[in-house]
């Protein structure tokens, strides 16, 4: 069982919302991941990597968690933190791999509101409510929108 502190769940949050932002300013989407456990962040800040790689699962957090099963049979032990809620796809991921909870800075109906409503990829990966709320912890960062609204802005300024 995972045991590290709410205060550096906290800190590491707002040091993703940060990663996020530049991530945001270099032209990506608005959602890191990052994998921590009891010794701290055993993870980069995975960010959306689609394009580059055509990969489409290569989602932040799923980026993230792959880069620790690289050393690892699986993340039980583990907390995995979201600057926006995963998609069915990433919780799905985090579970079948054994992550123990996920925090996020943004929740899913506050994502939808800035343009990122993927709630319909629940159901289709078995991701119930209940499933959710097992796993779910709202975390949320003093500039968590601060992702969002600046890549509206930087897609108005694009035309976009």
């Amino acid at each position: 069982m995972n045991t590290t502190a709410p205060e550096a769940l906290v800190e590491v949050m707002n040091q993703a919302v940060e990663r996020c932002v530049e991530h945001v300013e270099a032209g990506g989407l608005p959602f890191v991941g990052v994998v921590v456990d009891d010794s701290g962040i055993i993870s980069n800040f995975g960010v959306n990597r689609v394009r580059e790689t055509r990969d489409p699962s290569a989602h932040a957090e799923i980026v993230a968690m792959r880069e620790v099963l690289n050393d690892r049979e699986d993340l039980s032990g583990t907390i995995l933190l979201a600057t926006g809620e995963p998609c069915g796809l990433c919780y799905r991921f985090a579970l079948d791999h054994g992550i123990e909870a996920v925090y996020v800075a943004v929740d899913r109906d506050a994502v939808a509101k800035w343009g990122f409503d993927y709630r319909t990829s629940y159901p289709s990966l078995g991701i119930t409510d209940e499933l959710r709320s097992a796993v779910f912890h709202d975390l949320p960062a003093e500039r968590g929108n601060e992702p969002f609204s600046r890549y509206l802005q930087t897609q108005n300024k694009r035309g976009r």
